[in-house]
């Protein structure tokens, strides 16, 4: 089960937007080598400057729709959920990054045979690693790793209140494979694979389930913008569907 990233976090652009813009006088041009992605992951550097003067920390915000179901065993709920993240990266080595990332819910809901269950606020966090594969950028390829935990509660629609805690975690393991087109443009394959369990109160009895897809395959597309900002939007057809769009700073 991919790990939920859960709601109320609306803040977290503005205030990332506010300080790229403060930014962006300063920042020199860069290419497009890679992609920030939908788990998280800042990929890859944005500017291919020699080793002593290259950023080294990248700081992103992104939201994210996913649609899936859970398997409960007994029964199988389709799940929905929005959500917002902000992410912080620190790449040691032009081949290396090490992110941490935390966020909230912005919406959703389970539907089960009793009826559909709303998802509240709740926190997520995740720390993951990718490494450059090919060195360059023509082509690109990456593997990327996330570990992530998130919990939330849930309550009926329409019914009195009667809140149930809904936790997850996750382990996701990817590649992305792609180009960059004019120095800017850096559209790319992606696929993962995921698993975890899900463990939830439902009508007064614990039960466990997962994700009855643990796969993705998708493509994206990142575009630098302004200096070393880039923006980014994913979509994922294929296993777990989702769409992700987003911006990163580096600095």
């Amino acid at each position: 089960m991919p790990a939920r990233k859960p709601r109320g976090a609306a803040f977290v652009p503005v205030a990332f937007a506010a300080f790229a813009a403060a930014a962006l006088a300063a920042a020199p041009r860069a290419r497009a080598c890679g992609v920030s992605t939908a788990d998280g992951l800042s990929s890859c550097s944005l500017a291919e400057h020699e080793e002593e003067t290259r950023p080294r920390w990248r700081l992103g915000a992104s939201a994210s729709y996913t649609s899936t179901a859970i398997d409960f065993g007994s029964f199988r709920s389709p799940e929905t959920r929005g959500s917002a993240i902000a992410s912080l990266a620190y790449q040691p080595t032009p081949r290396w990054t090490l992110q941490l990332a935390a966020g909230s819910t912005l919406g959703g809901h389970l539907v089960t045979p009793a009826g559909q269950y709303d998802f509240s606020a709740g926190p997520t966090a995740a720390i993951g690693a990718s490494w450059r594969a090919v060195p360059g950028t023509k082509p690109f390829v990456i593997l990327t790793s996330n570990l992530s935990f998130s919990t939330a509660t849930t309550e009926p629609t329409g019914a009195a209140p009667a809140a149930s805690r809904y936790t997850a975690f996750d382990l996701r393991l990817g590649v992305l494979v792609g180009t960059t087109i004019a120095r800017v443009l850096s559209p790319y394959a992606v696929g993962r694979v995921f698993g975890g369990p899900v463990y939830w109160a439902y009508q007064g009895e614990d039960v466990t389930g997962t994700d009855t897809h643990h796969y993705q395959l998708g493509a994206g597309l990142t575009v630098v913008a302004f200096g070393r900002v880039n923006l980014f939007a994913e979509g994922v057809p294929i296993g777990e569907r989702s769409f992700a769009a987003g911006t990163a700073f580096a600095f």
